[in-house]
């Protein structure tokens, strides 16, 4: 109920409905032939070892199994693992066959037979079963090797000698490789904020703040660079960044100082997120302003008004109140 009220306060038409009649219609134009492509091609991905879905899931099942092996022949004693197991390989089943039926009945065949998405959606599950695989393992390790008469544990109580040694060992290793993969997030952090400093986004991040209004603003983005330009990138991102449907990227500016004045003034921002040449110098040459390198600029007559970061923000244009047109008054001849 709550996924239905969300999808129809949110878009007109959706492909995620839950609807019996948009299934029978999806089934209709589709066929079953094609639903049975889209099914044969899953399995086939199901079965696929190089898959990273299909690596988690294997993972999973031979991590509790060998737990539950070396738990049963350290301590001799009873755990429910492989109950577990079970029940987490039947959300994989189920969670497998309910994305079946969305490739079947809710996408269209281009991106199903494709299998559009298929490892994100599949991942979701293989990180929600890791975590209770995770949870119900170290239950399992504290059941079967730690001391459970709460009144005689302490820091030196374990069952035996096997299992105080297994104990400090796993904990031991396992502290160094939570150590290991830790610096190694945080590395890689590091390096992909380093990588990533001169691209688009995080330009715009340092000329001007993200617009959170849809709105209709023209904007200008000056890219230096042809191929992001080309392939609509600087635009796509503008799009999103400044939440309008009329930001327009360019790289060329070889025109006349005229043609300049005409086609700025048809914008009311200007984004310059790195330096271009061409366009500063068309700058000095139509306006007779220098020092136009890098920022957020406002359109005006006389040329760019420079914006700080924290005030490029939206400012809605004012609608002038119209004057209502007075009606001719009709009046009724009677004989």
């Amino acid at each position: 109920m709550w996924w239905e009220r969300h999808v129809h306060q949110t878009f007109t038409v959706s492909k995620h409905e839950i609807s019996a009649k948009a299934y029978s219609q999806q089934l209709n134009t589709e066929g079953t032939t094609k639903i049975l492509k889209v099914g044969h091609k899953m399995v086939n991905q199901l079965l696929n070892l190089n898959s990273l879905s299909v690596q988690g899931i294997i993972l999973i099942n031979v991590t509790l199994l060998i737990a539950w092996g070396l738990i049963r022949i350290g301590s001799h004693k009873q755990t429910n693992l492989l109950k577990m197991l079970v029940i987490i390989d039947v959300i994989f089943i189920t969670y497998f066959g309910s994305l079946f039926g969305m490739y079947a009945l809710s996408m269209p065949y281009a991106e199903a037979i494709v299998l559009d998405g298929y490892e994100r959606y599949m991942s979701s599950t293989v990180i929600l079963n890791l975590l209770i695989g995770a949870i119900m393992l170290v239950r399992a390790m504290d059941i079967g090797l730690y001391e459970q008469r709460f009144e005689k544990r302490d820091l030196r109580t374990f069952r035996s000698i096997f299992t105080k040694n297994f104990y400090q060992m796993s904990t031991f290793i396992l502290l160094i490789f939570s150590i290991i993969m830790m610096l190694s997030e945080i590395n890689g952090t590091n390096f992909a904020n380093r990588y990533n400093r001169n691209t688009i986004p995080q330009q715009f991040k340092r000329i001007a703040q993200p617009w959170t209004h849809y709105n209709r603003t023209k904007i200008l983005i000056v890219d230096p660079h042809a191929g992001d330009v080309d392939s609509y990138y600087a635009g796509f991102v503008a799009h999103y960044y400044f939440f309008t449907n009329h930001a327009t990227a360019q790289e060329n500016f070889m025109e006349t100082p005229q043609q300049f004045r005409q086609g700025l003034q048809h914008y009311r921002y200007v984004a310059i997120p790195e330096y271009h040449h061409t366009f500063t110098v068309m700058m000095q040459h139509a306006y007779h302003q220098k020092g136009v390198r890098t920022g957020f600029f406002k359109v005006t007559k006389t040329g760019l008004q420079r914006l700080s970061p924290s005030a490029a923000k939206l400012t809605p244009v004012k609608k002038q109140p119209t004057k209502k047109k007075r009606q001719p008054k009709l009046y009724l001849a009677l004989p």
